[in-house]
């Protein structure tokens, strides 16, 4: 009998649908119980994270997917809505077992029984590695432009290049909030590079 027959055995049918939805389906999920061991995970996950299910299974997730660009914010988010048994939608980046780093949007529901009472966590994931890369590339062109602007400017009246202050300012304040928010994801490509390397 499979995880989904024995959480749903007055309805056996049901349960073979949703296993066999989980187990085809691109996105990838894993099943936790109540104190956030791993019970169940389907393909999807074991082919983005690179770990067989009994590598994962009696696991905490963080702690065999988290490594050194891993930010504690995410995670933060993720305990807090386990703690208070709240559903939650974060990013942050796993490993892979080979030690790749990669982006995953993560949705976790709490799982209650006919009781009310907390029986585990389901979360469904996907990797988001391509859009998190492509926002720092906007990122990049759009500090670029801002640097370009902040330089000189042609006057219309006079023909004659001068600074623009307000320009300099938007600049400047712009600049700052790409160069945050890029940071992590420079490094996480470095970290990205290095591995294909080794």
């Amino acid at each position: 009998m499979n995880y989904f027959q024995q959480q749903d055995g007055e309805n056996p049918p049901l349960g073979m649908v949703l296993e066999r939805w989980a187990a085809h389906t691109d996105l990838s999920i894993v099943i936790a119980n109540a104190g956030g061991f791993i019970v169940w995970v389907n393909a999807a996950f074991t082919r983005m994270c690179g770990y067989n299910s009994d590598e994962l299974l009696g696991r905490r997730p963080g702690h065999i997917l988290s490594g050194e660009l891993s930010e504690t914010r995410p995670r933060e988010v993720l305990n807090h809505a386990i703690q208070r048994q709240i559903p939650v939608r974060t990013r942050l980046v796993n490993y892979t077992k080979s030690g790749k780093p990669y982006w995953v949007e993560i949705h976790l529901e709490p799982i209650h029984n006919m009781n009310g009472l907390l029986t585990g966590f389901i979360s469904v994931e996907q990797d988001v590695t391509k859009d998190e890369l492509h926002q720092h590339e906007i990122g990049e062109l759009s500090a670029a432009m801002y640097e370009a602007l902040s330089r000189k400017v042609v006057s219309h009246r006079s023909n004659k290049t001068r600074p623009n202050p307000s320009v300099n300012r938007q600049a400047a304040n712009h600049k700052i909030f790409i160069r945050r928010r890029i940071r992590g994801k420079k490094l996480f490509r470095k970290a990205s590079v290095n591995k294909k390397n080794t």
